[in-house]
């Protein structure tokens, strides 16, 4: 099931939208260009998806959430720390790009509870410690319970169903020693039924720490009526901490925040009206070559392939608003509908009838 969420207001101006993707079965998602970069929380920790140019199919497992914040087509600048068009048609994880340590970190400041006072921490502990001797007072997802106290009910083998009835063998000693600052705290390199344990010790209550988790924390079967609220939540509450903590490097704008072209609209609704590369270049008041290298930095693409894109993008919503494809070739700017069609298959690999 794939769900959209519209951006928060700090950053309408930058995001396109939020969106999370919770896979019922095992499938393959073909994913096509449309000239956005998007930030994704998958099984695997966070990763960008630079732009593509191809068609770029994608496996999904039954039971995989995928959780993304998308950029509009031109918003990204250098957002990332580096040039655009060096994550074209990549996928490249988050940690290996410059601004990895510093946005992980950031993520994981945003999870952070509140810090109680001392009386409260020693409340706050000995409740935890409670709920984790005693499971069954712990609801995942209200108002269906999942019963912690039947380990084998979400799948945690007998040393993991030990160490959720014992605090001590998760190191919930001192709370003010769970290491909230590891990004494997909150499911940001990998999932671990120990770090969802943990979580909630460090302030969380029972349903968020499973949405911060990953699946494997609580063994998700796709068919089961609990676990697939579980992962809604799971995919919604890691929006929400995407979301935050990427406005606090874009909103409010200051001369720090990593910036973007201002003329990257125009520049993709001139190329998308048809005109061409040098007609372009001169409404907008630059040199071809100017052209070429501001599309570089915004976009990822050279002006050509930008304009294929957008005319691509453009048809394919014609096509799905139920418009004849004829109507649609013309519409979107193609000579013909065989034009329209050699071009789907190029970007998609597909026909345009496996789109709709």
């Amino acid at each position: 099931m794939y769900v959209e969420r519209p951006p928060s207001a700090g950053l309408a101006g930058r995001i396109a939208c939020g969106w999370h993707r919770v896979s019922e079965a095992a499938a393959t998602q073909l994913v096509v260009p449309d000239a956005c970069v998007d930030l994704i929380w998958g099984a695997e920790g966070l990763y960008v998806a630079g732009p593509d140019t191809g068609p770029m199919p994608a496996a999904i497992a039954a039971g995989e959430t995928l959780t993304g914040v998308r950029f509009k087509p031109g918003a990204v600048g250098d957002f990332f720390g580096l040039p655009l068009k060096e994550l074209r048609d990549r996928r490249v994880p988050l940690r290996d790009l410059p601004v990895g340590a510093s946005l992980l970190a950031e993520l994981t400041k945003v999870a952070a509870p509140p810090k109680p006072n001392s009386t409260r921490r020693r409340r706050a502990h000995a409740a935890h410690a409670d709920a984790l001797v005693a499971p069954e007072t712990v609801t995942l997802v209200a108002p269906d319970p999942v019963a912690l106290a039947a380990p084998e009910a979400v799948g945690l083998a007998a040393p993991e169903a030990v160490a959720l009835a014992a605090p001590e063998a998760v190191g919930l000693v001192a709370p003010e020693a769970v290491a909230l600052a590891a990004p494997e705290a909150v499911g940001l390199v990998a999932p671990d039924p120990v770090a969802l344990a943990a979580r909630d010790a460090g302030g969380l209550v029972a349903s968020e720490a499973v949405a911060l988790a990953g699946p494997e924390a609580i063994a998700l079967v796709a068919s089961d009526a609990v676990a697939l609220p579980a992962l809604r939540a799971q995919a919604e509450a890691r929006l929400q901490l995407m979301q935050a903590a990427m406005a606090s490097r874009l909103s409010p704008p200051t001369a720090a925040a990593p910036s973007a072209d201002p003329a990257a609209p125009a520049i993709a609704t001139a190329l998308g009206k048809g005109r061409s590369v040098a007609e372009v270049a001169w409404d907008l008041g630059y040199s071809e070559r100017q052209l070429h290298r501001r599309s570089l930095l915004a976009f990822g693409y050279a002006p050509k392939t930008l304009q294929r894109i957008v005319r691509f993008q453009h048809a394919l919503r014609l096509a799905r608003a139920g418009v004849p494809l004829a109507q649609v070739a013309i519409t979107a700017g193609y000579a013909d509908q065989a034009h329209l069609s050699n071009d789907v298959k190029r970007l998609s690999g597909v026909q345009m009838s496996h789109l709709l």
